[in-house]
């Protein structure tokens, strides 16, 4: 393989690794804040077990990038302040399990959203980097599946 070669699988590799950070990492912090006004047992026991996953992600994200001698870069601090304060301002008027979950929803959503664009884009990444996004995905999915029944 040539060295430019390995240049580009390598940027697309890091890219694909920088978005599981960064949606891990939103997805972490909006699951903190949803969590603070969930009532319902049952909602808030499958929103910790995703937040944990979450965290999970991140740090393996965060330590496969530092690996590669890349630094795993945060959110834009000024979208991390729109999504807090949006999810504050939708769950003070309406926090009752189905508005929790349907916002839920919709945040995962945006998250599958940004990383099949990631992975439409990069396709010359590591295999297994690859694999382990579209692992990622199919879980996501299946978390909006579960949400599915608080709606």
């Amino acid at each position: 393989m040539s060295r430019k070669t390995t240049d580009f699988k390598d940027e697309h590799t890091t890219e694909i690794l920088e978005s599981v950070y960064r949606n891990a990492k939103m997805a972490k912090r909006a699951t903190e804040a949803v969590l603070r006004r969930c009532q319902n047992n049952d909602l808030y026991g499958e929103l910790c077990r995703e937040q944990d996953r979450y965290k999970t992600v991140a740090a393996r994200a965060r330590r496969e990038l530092a690996r590669r001698g890349a630094a795993a870069h945060d959110v834009n601090p000024y979208l991390r302040t729109m999504v807090q304060s949006g999810i504050a301002m939708k769950t003070a008027a309406h926090n009752d399990t189905a508005s929790l979950a349907s916002l839920m929803y919709k945040g995962t959503n945006n998250g599958i959203i940004d990383m099949q664009r990631t992975l439409n884009r990069t396709k010359c990444a590591s295999e297994n980097i690859r694999s382990s996004a579209e692992k990622l995905l199919k879980r996501e999915q299946q978390f909006c599946d579960d949400l599915m029944r608080y709606l």
